[in-house]
């Protein structure tokens, strides 16, 4: 680093620092769940809570680890989420008020949670943990042991009856692909009998039908491509089958993630980078905003031990520094502890074999 090099850096980092303060409207918030107008949402691989509003933005969880799929709980005192700060994403639970992290889950999979059972006593969620490498739904109680298997006999999606004796699945993964490429394996809603242990669906559609959410009102919603021009909206069917109804008409951007609030009366979901809520009962679209003010990136310096990663060398012939090649780029070090390391070269090529001139310049 040149003896310009490092005033130069802290200035352009207070710059940063001191423009992240100033709250903005936060892009790419992700994974959206509704209780009682509060929303849940990942955002910078942490959970937040806030108000639909845009009022009482809280950072939950600040972890290095990807946080995401927050589930409030149906009472609202908790949320569920996924995390991978053990290594593969586990169930984790955390009050909605702030406070500690519980582990729910610890496995080598992937457990993606998707929602709660309807008496709040356990979170559901789907992993691959068989050998077949299909995905299953699994329950993990909130007060401790181990997950069991939901019912179904392959799931990556899905959704209870209020109550409880049903589960809305897809058993097949989506693909986006299918939007251009239809057939291959679809991901139909499926209705499970949990007591009769039958198997019912209520579409069969070439392309989308993904995250099944069942309302209170008698129907199941879901996302499907179904138009004419593949845009992805927010559908609803009878629970007892029948014919599908559009209930969004976005002509542009797909409704993804949608999640359903336990009293049915609200869905969430992603839409253009942000997020949307819908009202079950009128139908109403209303885009939610949330402006944070949050650093978007770890400190631009990064320090690295080269030690051990030296590629050549050559000392200068007053044998007072040393000119060293690291990962590419040329540096020099003094022999003493008094010098400053320098930065020579800086550039994508790789620079190597080094050789200083008799005069040391």
């Amino acid at each position: 680093m040149t003896r310009h090099g490092p005033l130069a850096l802290a200035f352009a980092l207070f710059l940063g620092i001191a423009g992240g303060a100033t709250a903005r409207e936060a892009k790419l918030t992700r994974y959206p769940h509704y209780h009682d107008g509060k929303v849940a949402f990942s955002y910078l691989g942490d959970i937040w809570t806030a108000r639909e509003d845009g009022k009482e933005i809280v950072r939950l969880t600040a972890n290095k680890a990807r946080d995401i799929y927050p589930r409030f709980s149906p009472d609202g005192r908790w949320i569920a989420f996924s995390s991978d700060r053990e290594g593969s994403l586990d169930v984790y639970l955390i009050p909605a008020a702030g406070g500690e992290v519980k582990r729910l889950t610890a496995h080598s999979a992937d457990d993606q949670v998707l929602n709660w059972t309807p008496d709040g006593k356990a979170v559901l969620f789907a992993s691959q943990r068989g050998e077949d490498f299909m995905g299953k739904l699994y329950t993990v109680p909130v007060d401790g042991g181990m997950p069991r298997n939901a019912g179904p006999d392959m799931g990556v999606a899905g959704a209870y009856s209020p109550d409880g004796n049903k589960l809305a699945i897809n058993r097949k993964a989506q693909a986006y692909w299918r939007k251009y490429y239809r057939g291959a394996y679809q991901s139909d809603v499926t209705v499970m009998d949990l007591a009769q242990k039958t198997f019912r669906d209520l579409t069969e559609f070439d392309g989308i039908d993904s995250w099944p959410m069942w309302s209170q009102d008698g129907h199941i919603y879901f996302v499907s491509d179904r138009d004419p021009g593949a845009q992805a909206n927010l559908w609803r069917i009878p629970e007892s089958g029948g014919e599908a109804v559009r209930v969004t008409d976005f002509q542009d951007g797909d409704v993804r993630f949608p999640a359903m609030s336990a009293d049915g009366k609200t869905i969430v979901f992603e839409r253009n980078f942000g997020i949307a809520k819908l009202d079950v009962a009128s139908k109403e679209v209303k885009p939610l905003t949330f402006d944070i003010a949050a650093e978007t990136q770890e400190s631009l310096t990064e320090f690295r031990d080269i030690s051990s990663t030296v590629a050549d060398y050559d000392v200068t012939p007053d044998g007072k520094r040393v000119a060293v090649s690291v990962r590419g780029e040329v540096f020099t070090v003094p022999t003493d502890e008094g010098g400053e390391l320098r930065q020579i070269t800086d550039g994508p090529p790789r620079d190597q074999n080094l050789l200083y001139s008799p005069d040391g310049k």
